[in-house]
């Protein structure tokens, strides 16, 4: 596992959170989808994520998209390759600029009706965090 010190030289973190069984992902400035493949890849190496019944609270507050539309397509069938693993599972999605939030509605909607995938979109930690433990 990488440790949080080098994701941080990355962008993001990732951290686990054992009382209400999440995985907290915070990643900030521009997010490329080769920063989002190497933190699935990290999800994916997490017991807790592929075996039990861990959520996903991805943190994306002060930061900005840099996704083109053709990688939204790559990542929604990287998605559908692992679908086994996140049928089922939760992810929130916060989100605090105009951009990020729509694109993370369009790909929310597509990654729910491609894969099982619970994805929502939330503004605040607070709402995001209530949802995911209903």
């Amino acid at each position: 596992m990488i440790s949080e010190c080098q994701l941080r030289k990355m962008g993001y973190t990732i951290n686990l959170d054992h009382e209400y069984k999440l995985i907290r992902y915070k990643h900030t400035g521009n997010i490329k989808a080769e920063e989002i493949d190497k933190a699935w890849q990290e999800f994916l190496s997490m017991k807790e994520f592929t075996e039990g019944e861990y959520n996903l609270m991805s943190d994306y507050r002060n930061s900005q998209f840099d996704i083109h539309r053709s990688e939204v397509h790559m990542i929604i069938s990287f998605m559908k390759n692992i679908e086994h693993i996140i049928r089922g599972k939760k992810q929130s999605l916060i989100v605090d600029n105009p951009y990020s939030t729509a694109a993370s509605e369009i790909f929310s909607s597509l990654v729910v009706e491609e894969t099982g995938f619970n994805v929502q979109v939330f503004s605040t930690p607070e709402a995001a965090l209530e949802w995911l433990c209903t």
